[in-house]
């Protein structure tokens, strides 16, 4: 069974609990998954990160 993320599992998870710097074991599991076919998104989710990451990186959370 494969999984489609939103983009609020990785902005939370980011933000929250698996930091880039605190879990990369996290976001190699969310690599590797998708390499295999386990986990999906869609290329909006990818644009939403890309564009908040790039200009709200110490601002609000989207959607708050």
């Amino acid at each position: 069974m494969a999984y489609l993320l939103d983009a609020n599992v990785f902005i939370s998870a980011k933000n929250l609990h698996y930091g880039l710097d605190f879990c990369p074991a996290f976001w190699d599991w969310i690599i590797a998954n998708n390499a295999s076919g386990g986990v999906f998104s869609i290329e909006k989710v990818s644009t939403k990160c890309s564009f908040w990451e790039t200009n709200c990186r110490n601002g609000p959370t989207p959607g708050r």
